[in-house]
């Protein structure tokens, strides 16, 4: 009796060979090589950060912050007697926890064998710039929330995994009282998510930004922090801002005048410019000019129809607005390449990218935002 055996063609069923595994791209480059590419850009990348994230935020890995709450006014000094002793006294300090969130966020890009071997290099480090460009706008967004974002009650406010809750800026809400600052005391309902009251900008809503961030002791000259105002490029508000002069007759409409940056285009002026001109880049982001004591920067990323006012003391300062929480473990800081298998001999073939980290409020009053409308009450806005 014959015995029909099908389908049995050497070993392209159930074997693994060395034939099968794929060490380079169609033009020659190791997939090793690449590999290794990919995680020193990685390093590199971690390193810079995004530009904004950076400036506005500082690093930590702690959960949340216990920060001491308003003393009160507390007891004066006596007139010495002679025959007495002073009385006792002393302050009690109510304490606050400030959380920070962390999740872990991850995107992969799939490789099988058959592409790793047709594709060239530059097809494969196109998916690498692709999963980097991601990264930078989930950082970017990610701050971006954590700054603008206003809770409708106290009940909305997010908490962290240890159920500590976690607070944006001075935000209105009735438990919302910052602390004295230089002889200033604040009420209840203290809101740093502002509505200019009018369908366009003036020079009173940059103002008004100014002096609600600097009011609270940050953004001051002369503590050698800067604030920066971000707007939308290419809009109506933006153009506006340009064109800004002050008006002694109207100061709180037009208090200041608007400053080209030094790396705007040559204009022509009968006026002197007392002062500074402002720089061309400041840590980096580019300015396009001043208004009072705050730096302007534009930017497509940024919402039409909101202004954004941040103090900052430089990137990773303690005494910027934000925290910037990563794991304890620094093994899982910065955007990683994740490779479960075996990557000498499968690089890149199931790898795929993860940034594990949260931005929360430290310093409430370091920051303020506006939207620019006729009326109505503050909206939280979409980020891309």
């Amino acid at each position: 009796m014959d015995l029909l055996i099908r389908d049995i063609y050497g070993a392209d069923r159930g074997f693994n060979v060395a034939a099968d595994i794929v060490t380079q791209t169609a033009d020659g480059v190791p997939l090793n090589d690449i590999y290794n590419e990919f995680a020193d850009a990685l390093a590199e990348w971690n390193q810079n950060r995004n530009l904004v994230t950076r400036l506005f935020t500082f690093d930590t890995t702690e959960s949340f912050v216990q920060i001491a709450g308003e003393p009160g006014k507390g007891e004066d000094f006596e007139v010495e007697s002679e025959f007495g002793v002073p009385k006792s006294s002393r302050r009690d300090i109510n304490w606050l926890r400030m959380g920070y969130p962390l999740e872990f966020f991850d995107a992969a890009s799939r490789f099988t064998h058959k592409f790793l071997r047709d594709s060239s290099a530059e097809q494969i480090r196109l998916q690498f710039e692709d999963k980097v460009e991601q990264d930078n706008r989930l950082l970017f967004r990610k701050t971006m929330e954590a700054l603008t974002e206003r809770p409708a009650t106290t009940g909305d406010r997010f908490t962290n995994e240890n159920g500590v809750t976690i607070y944006g800026l001075w935000d209105g809400l009735s438990d919302s009282k910052p602390p004295t600052y230089a002889g200033k005391e604040f009420s209840s309902g203290h809101n740093h998510y502002m509505v200019s009251g009018a369908a366009t900008v003036d020079g009173g809503d940059l103002k008004a930004l100014i002096d609600t961030i600097q009011e609270h002791g940050y953004g001051l000259p002369e503590s050698n922090e800067r604030i920066v105002i971000m707007v939308r490029k290419g809009t109506a508000n933006a153009e506006a801002i340009r064109g800004f002069r002050r008006d002694p007759a109207d100061p709180a409409t037009d208090p200041f005048d608007f400053i080209p940056a030094q790396g705007a285009p040559a204009y022509l002026t009968d006026e002197t410019i007392v002062g500074d001109v402002p720089p061309s880049r400041y840590q980096g982001i580019p300015i396009f000019g001043s208004y009072g004591d705050a730096l302007l920067f534009e930017s497509y990323h940024v919402p039409d129809g909101y202004l954004l006012a941040v103090a900052s003391a430089g990137p990773g300062n303690s005494r910027n607005p934000l925290a910037f929480r990563q794991h304890r473990n620094p093994g899982l800081h910065g955007l990683r390449l994740v490779n479960p298998n075996d990557a000498t001999r499968f690089p890149l073939v199931n790898a795929y990218y993860q940034r594990g980290f949260g931005v929360g409020v430290r310093h409430r009053s370091a920051a303020a935002v506006m939207q620019i409308k006729a009326s109505g009450s503050y909206e939280n806005p979409t980020w891309p």
